[in-house]
């Protein structure tokens, strides 16, 4: 049994425990006597427990272990949870993190055994169980209760071994191996019987071979025992080496060994080289399924070099209702694929007849495609939560680390967002929330003499607006102090004086998104007000959304972050310059205008049209394109006004062909030098059509 298979299940249900520790430890913290959050710790630690050592991760299960213990005494109040006591927690936690880190990129846990978080749960168990000994581990909770002479002989006496058997411990014999017989016991307590038979049928293939097993492989594997087994083992160990190995195994109660000597007729056995030749045959034949394991543990290092790093984020848990509907629809679709065949040129019917046939099949197919596509999107939509839940603990740490009280309050967790956008909007969220606590909000003194509560607020609300998710995070702090900005831009030779007199303000707080401007007097490892707000606007626009942000001097900022609600399929304007199609996204479209080339004026030296009191700057799609002008002479223009935020500019294009559902395709890194180009499209005809990111162009 090759336990690789299982490790994508293994790293996606890992962090799903990890997240639920974070979550309950924030309430165990302000709750330290909340039964219910101590059990939920409890059964995490322990699935968390059982998951490693099933997947043979010592050093993760020994921690967790550890983990376990201490919540074991707390259920029963034999102790009390302290503030030392969370802290430890949690930076067990983040060792289990860093665990399952190494996991992803190597399939090893690393070699770090975090041995003083393991002393400090066990001082805090000390101390808890008021001054006694530290509690014993769960598995050697008690000494094992001395085995009744049942269940030291029911196990073994009933192991019989035949003639097959018998030639092979005597030719092992003649080797210089020993012949030994292993009752098995595991706890009454154990969950997964199987995977611990299987970790010790994995210990005991590295002392040497199993030919026999009772009950068989397959009943073990399938957990057809009650809570012992039986192995037959030819090797050279010691029987302490072997009862070792076992023991060493978590939730064994004890492990029963009698030494076998062979039978004197297996003396034919060497008169015979083809009764010893069956002999090894059949042992290698009764040697359980679990025995390839000891190869795979032998090529451990060389299997994560060959199979690279696991694929993990690559699954999305859907409801049943939702692949119900799918199937329905897949289903209505051969239906109209078959009405579709059904019209032949052979049908004894007239052209009139045989085309209105014909349009109403594309239309019922129209009609189910449209759905299709909609149920398809359900299926790839992710609650916000699942990247959001991790903010709390990173704001409690932060709290304590820039020694400033300081809450986050969220709303809106559930609203749903592409799986694509989902895994990629974690880093930049984390930035801006890093930037509100560490720079946004004032110190404890100074909120309290601005009047402001000590406690400082955080919020981050999330909500669906049209086509868009709406991310907003607030603060009630500082704010921006935007002549600050104005200063340091001139004096970093970011602008000129003269540009910053006509700058707005908010077109000065936009100077923080540039690269590396800063605005802090220290850099701080937590974050500066301006440091990483290049990476956010970059990361955002690559999902085709964008960012800003508004503030007020000594009220607060607020970052408000829009991004579409999938990446895989959208409505766009289909539009021709020169001889080519191009596509614009219609969720940044505001309106199209025809405009007469004698209304262009300029400013700056630069095109602009004077619309609705708005002053918009024109951009000359063929010129940047590199496309032939086919309307030189035109005295009208068609001009398509695109915004980005409260930007706005106006495109300007040779025809316009109309609205289409268009799927979205990746180029790759074919032409990743033009940040203006967001993807292609495949048109009906089979043309190819480049789709324009209107946020570039602005």
């Amino acid at each position: 049994m090759d336990v690789s298979q299982y490790l994508e299940i293994f790293i996606e249900e890992t962090k799903e425990h990890l997240q639920s520790l974070n979550e309950q430890l924030l309430v165990l913290e302000k709750e330290p006597e909340n039964k219910e959050t101590i059990n939920e710790i409890f059964r995490a630690a322990h699935s968390l427990k059982g998951m490693a050592g099933t997947m043979g991760y010592k050093r993760m299960q020994k921690l967790t272990h550890d983990m376990e213990n201490v919540f074991q005494e707390i259920r029963n109040d034999k102790m009390k949870v302290s503030s030392t006591l969370v802290d430890g927690l949690f930076r067990g936690l983040d060792a289990l993190e860093g665990y399952l880190d190494n996991i992803v990129n190597t399939q090893d846990e690393g070699t770090n055994d975090n041995q003083e978080l393991i002393d400090l749960f066990a001082k805090e168990l000390e101390m808890g169980l008021n001054g006694g000994g530290a509690a014993p581990a769960a598995d050697q909770a008690a000494p094992a209760a001395a085995p009744s002479a049942s269940s030291t002989t029911n196990g073994l006496d009933v192991l019989t071994i035949n003639e097959t058997e018998n030639e092979a411990i005597a030719k092992a014999a003649e080797e210089g191996l020993s012949a030994y017989a292993i009752n098995v016991e595991i706890q009454e307590t154990c969950v997964l019987k199987a995977a611990r038979a299987f970790l010790v049928f994995k210990a005991l293939e590295e002392q040497g071979e199993i030919i026999k097993s009772l009950p068989d492989a397959q009943a073990v594997e399938d957990e057809k025992f009650d809570f012992d087994f039986s192995v037959v083992v030819l090797t050279k160990s010691t029987e302490e080496a072997i009862k070792a190995a076992v023991m060493n195994v978590s939730e064994i109660k004890d492990a029963h060994i009698k030494k076998l000597e062979a039978k004197a007729s297996a003396a034919k056995a060497e008169e015979s080289p083809a009764a010893a030749a069956t002999a090894t045959a059949t042992a290698a034949a009764t040697a359980p399924a679990a025995a390839p394991a000891a190869k795979a543990q032998d090529n451990k290092a060389a299997a994560p070099a060959a199979k690279g790093k696991p694929v993990v984020n690559r699954s999305v848990r859907v409801d049943i209702e939702k692949l119900d509907d799918l199937m329905n629809l897949v289903s209505e679709l051969i239906i109209a694929k078959n009405g579709l065949v059904a019209i032949s040129p052979t049908e004894l019917a007239t052209d009139e007849v045989r085309n209105g046939n014909f349009r109403e099949q594309v239309e019922y197919l129209e009609r189910i495609t449209t759905n299709i596509h909609q149920s398809v999107m359900k299926v790839r939509m992710v609650p916000i939560e699942s990247v959001v839940n991790r903010f709390p603990r990173m704001i409690r740490d932060l709290s304590k680390k820039l020694d400033k009280k300081m809450e986050l309050y969220m709303t809106g967790e559930e609203t749903e967002l592409d799986r694509t956008v989902i895994d990629e909007i974690g880093d930049p969220l984390q930035h801006i929330l890093r930037n509100a606590a560490d720079h946004g909000l004032e110190s404890n003194e100074a909120r309290v003499a601005a009047g402001k509560p000590e406690v400082g607020s955080i919020f981050l609300d999330a909500y669906q607006e049209g086509n868009n998710v709406i991310i907003e995070v607030r603060d009630d702090g500082g704010g921006i102090d935007v002549e600050k900005v104005r200063r340091k831009a001139i004096e970093k030779g970011t602008i000129t004086e003269e540009q910053a007199e006509s700058m707005t303000d908010k077109d000065i707080i936009d100077l923080l998104f540039r690269p590396s401007f800063s605005t802090a007097e220290k850099i701080s490892d937590v974050s500066g007000r301006g440091v990483g707000l290049d990476v956010v606007k970059t990361k955002i626009e690559a999902l085709g959304g964008n960012v800003e942000c508004k503030t007020v001097l000594g009220e607060g900022s607020t970052f408000t972050i829009r991004l579409p609600l999938t990446l895989a399929i959208i409505q766009a304007l289909m539009v021709v310059i020169g001889n080519e199609k191009y596509a614009i996204p219609l969720g940044s479209i505001q309106t199209i205008e025809d405009i007469a080339v004698s209304d262009i004026k300029y400013v700056e030296g630069k095109e602009v049209i004077h619309l609705r009191g708005s002053v918009i700057p024109l951009v000359r799609l063929d010129k940047i394109l590199d496309v032939p002008d086919s309307k030189k002479d035109a005295e009208n223009l068609t001009v398509v006004i695109v915004t980005k935020g409260e930007k706005l500019a106006g495109l300007i294009v040779d025809d316009l062909i109309g609205q289409l559902e268009i799927v979205i395709k990746s180029i790759g890194k074919y032409i990743n030098n033009c940040k203006m180009i967001s993807g292609a499209t495949i048109l009906g005809d089979g043309e190819i059509a480049l789709i324009l990111d209107a946020n570039t162009l602005i």
